[in-house]
């Protein structure tokens, strides 16, 4: 099987191993900053609503600024966007570390850092998810998202693990020294990042706010356009609502209401849910073809809703849950791999760091929403009925998703519409340059014939092609 794949090659493309010691120091790091974040305001304040409130100024910039980095992907450099980013995360980083040495900590130091970390990070994520089609070609792309996966799953796994030892041992400060140690390798891998430069049309564009809202609106018209892409960020709030909510909420109180050992109980059933994904993630890699990853992803979907439907069922039986929740979670794995993919391979090529960052801002900008709607739910009914409608909400998904003709036979190549698309502009912005100048008729009519072979042969000999690159 693994001649079969392009998982263990990847780490030999000298721009994707880059990219991918710049994501795993990141994400590591963030990691630390989470909990030391926890830790530093819980001992310093002794307050949850403080706590709650630097979470809360940390999560909002991502709302609202993650469309933004992703028209800022689509018109900048990604690697000076990288660099920018990893830059500003360095300098306050060292900053609040030479304050957490020498001075007392105060509540508006750990607010004015939590705004830096939200505007930093909500800006690093679509670029995290938008770069990997750049760096690898597309028959690596599944097996790239897979290891990158993976990677985000191992620092949500083991980093909060290493900082909290680091607390323990030597301190705060000596995680955020550590975090700006991360941080500066991630610096030095994204110089060494090349030739992932912008679109050369964009790149003496000047961003305003008026084309920074009309680049948003045209993300959002490409993602109503696509309607596999639409489905699927979809797909993903609703993985996010019937997955994210009851995991944080409703485990808990499973682990705390009925199961002896409590918060032991507990850390063994995220483990088992985290052991899956990772499980997922590295399975998924060793695949290199899949005939229909839309029609497998909603297959997938129906039987992590049947896994997960029956979490709540076994209060009483510590192993028969975590068995359940190991195969949830690598359904989830496998999922994530496959939806990213798919989206990334539908999206134009000028326009992937809009698509992905609404893509984000339906699976983690509904959290909120999520955590107050379990909360709810778990006054009025048991976990049994909690679970088994979070999983009816996925199959019913999936299973109405298997009625849509695009999600059963897509394109055979995908994301190749969007390609010939990009071709026929191309070609469209060259007639109109030699209209403009002297007489070339005949120029123009081997243009024309152009674009309607390649209409003719890839769009189905669709008449209205004028009218769809120019949306």
């Amino acid at each position: 099987m693994i001649k079969n794949t392009h998982f263990y090659k990847l780490l030999v493309i000298p721009n994707f191993r880059n990219f991918w010691f710049v994501q795993t120091f990141m994400l590591v790091a963030m990691q630390f900053y989470f909990l030391s974040l926890a830790w530093l305001t819980i001992d310093f304040t002794n307050s949850t609503m403080i706590l709650g409130t630097l979470l809360t100024i940390a999560s909002i910039p991502r709302l609202i600024l993650v469309p933004i980095g992703g028209v800022l992907f689509d018109n900048l450099s990604p690697k000076k966007l990288l660099v920018a980013n990893i830059s500003i995360l360095v300098t306050s980083t060292i900053i609040f570390t030479g304050i957490l040495f020498w001075f007392p900590v105060q509540t508006w130091m750990l607010v004015l850092f939590a705004i830096f970390f939200g505007i930093t990070s909500a800006l690093f994520l679509p670029t995290t998810f938008a770069l990997i089609p750049k760096l690898v070609p597309k028959e690596y792309l599944q097996s790239a998202n897979s290891f990158s996966q993976l990677s985000m799953q191992l620092s949500n796994t083991f980093g909060p693990a290493i900082a909290g030892v680091l607390i323990a041992l030597y301190g705060v400060t000596a995680v955020y020294s550590t975090m700006s140690i991360f941080f500066i390798i991630s610096l030095v891998f994204s110089f060494l990042l090349k030739n992932i430069g912008v679109d050369v049309k964009k790149e003496g564009q000047n961003l305003t706010i008026r084309s920074l809202s009309k680049d948003i609106m045209g993300g959002l018209k490409i993602v109503n356009k696509n309607k596999l892409i639409l489905l699927l960020i979809v797909i993903s709030a609703l993985l996010n609502l019937s997955i994210v909510g009851p995991q944080q909420i409703g485990l808990p109180y499973i682990a705390n209401q009925t199961l002896d050992g409590g918060a032991k109980n507990l850390g063994f059933l995220m483990s088992s849910l985290g052991l899956g994904t990772l499980i997922g993630v590295f399975i998924i890699g060793f695949f290199k073809k899949i005939k229909s990853k839309s029609v497998m992803s909603m297959i997938i979907t129906i039987l992590l809703g049947v896994f997960w439907s029956f979490v709540g069922f076994f209060p009483q039986h510590l192993y028969v849950i975590a068995s359940f929740l190991l195969m949830s979670g690598i359904c989830v794995g496998i999922l994530n791999v496959l939806v990213v993919t798919l989206i990334q391979l539908q999206s134009p090529a000028d326009a992937i760091g809009r698509v992905m960052s609404l893509q984000l801002l339906g699976s983690t900008g509904i959290q909120p929403i999520t955590f107050l709607i379990v909360g709810w739910l778990l006054g009025v009914v048991s976990p049994a009925v909690l679970f088994l409608l979070s999983g009816i909400i996925l199959v019913i998904t999936a299973g109405i998703s298997l009625c849509f003709k695009r999600i059963r036979k897509p394109n055979a190549n995908e994301g190749e519409q969007s390609e010939i698309l990009d071709l026929l502009k191309q070609l469209e912005d060259l007639r109109g340059d030699v209209e403009k100048g002297v007489s070339q008729g005949d120029a123009i009519w081997a243009i024309e014939m152009c674009q309607e072979t390649v209409a003719n042969k890839y769009l189905d000999g669709h008449n209205n092609w004028r009218r769809m690159i120019n949306r």
